[in-house]
């Protein structure tokens, strides 16, 4: 199995590495970087391991990472990265 990352997860990725840069200098934005798409590997290789929530739409998996949440859905044999969202965000209202 392989994770995709949508667009919005994109930009999300994308912000949460300027603001680490920004705010915790560049070696800790790349390993906080690490960490999530390392995370996104675990989730392509168990990708029922993150508890089932149900979204406005349809049902999604979050799984805690850091002090983010990883939002996704199994979509045939991938794993598609819906979000990844601050856990103090309202990852109900983004998706």
């Amino acid at each position: 199995m392989a994770w995709i990352v949508v667009e919005n997860s994109a930009i999300d990725l994308q912000n949460i590495a300027e603001d680490g840069l920004l705010n915790f200098g560049d070696h800790h934005a790349r390993k906080y970087t690490v960490k999530l798409l390392d995370m996104f590997d675990q989730l392509a290789a168990m990708p029922y391991m993150a508890s089932l929530r149900q979204a406005a739409q349809s049902e999604v998996r979050l799984m805690p990472c850091g002090f983010h949440n990883i939002i996704y859905i199994k979509e045939n044999e991938d794993v598609v990265i819906l979000r990844v969202l601050h856990g103090l965000q309202d990852w109900f209202e983004l998706l």
